[in-house]
């Protein structure tokens, strides 16, 4: 009797720990998670047809909260937008500063792949900040699809001394008369909060919006070209 009381007990105990290993497994949520645009560009049609199509993030049905503040993929530098025009002196700055002739001394990594539908470029820095851009060339025009600059998270200090001619640099391509100013603006302007733990700033440049993001969720400050809705 004591013999089939104990098999039944080792029968029960392993039942119990199948159920928690099973409960473990559980659906989460990544909030941080980005989404990437998808770009189409059209080359049989003109210069300004260009198409974008929107992926979002597939959330659990029934999924509830109570917290009003977007996720940081909601930032407006993580929201899908239209590729912008940039002359072709600009396109050739941006091919001679951060490709050609920038110091290799202080690159940890490069990738750069163009073709005859356009370039892009990854930089990561012996620092750790990392240069991310794409343009794509549409009726020998080029359109800018990503133009992103991300470092550590540092609130107070986005950048750096040794990433600030990187950012002058990115600020003359995007149109700035006086990058220098340009940025001390850029810095100096209202901080939006209403992003979890994000601080956005924003400045309109003549051929895009700059906008600095630091998001304590994924320990990056980030200054991105985008095209500002109109």
């Amino acid at each position: 009797m004591k013999t089939i009381k104990l098999a039944l007990t080792l029968v029960i105990t392993a039942l119990f720990a199948a159920c928690d290993a099973t409960s473990s497994d559980s659906l989460t949520l990544d909030s941080g998670k980005v989404i990437e645009p998808t770009v189409i560009l059209d080359e049989q049609n003109s210069a300004e047809s260009i198409s974008t199509s929107k992926t979002e993030p597939q959330i659990q049905q029934g999924f509830n909260t109570t917290d009003p503040a977007p996720f940081i993929t909601k930032t407006p530098a993580k929201q899908v937008h239209e590729p912008f025009f940039l002359p072709d002196e600009n396109v050739k700055k941006t091919k001679k500063l951060f490709h050609k002739e920038y110091n290799l001394n202080q690159i940890n990594s490069k990738q750069f792949d163009e073709t005859a539908y356009g370039f892009f470029v990854v930089i990561q820095y012996d620092d750790g900040t990392i240069l991310d851009y794409s343009l794509d060339k549409v009726n020998n025009k080029y359109f800018v699809k990503r133009f992103t600059l991300a470092g550590k998270y540092q609130p107070h200090d986005p950048f750096n001394r040794l990433d600030e001619d990187i950012i002058y640099k990115i600020l003359d391509i995007s149109g700035a008369d006086n990058p220098d100013i340009f940025f001390q603006e850029l810095i100096n302007s209202p901080k939006i909060t209403k992003y979890r733990d994000c601080i956005v700033q924003q400045k309109q440049s003549k051929y895009a919006m700059v906008d600095l993001t630091s998001c304590e969720f994924d320990n990056r400050t980030d200054l991105s070209l985008y095209k500002s809705k109109s």
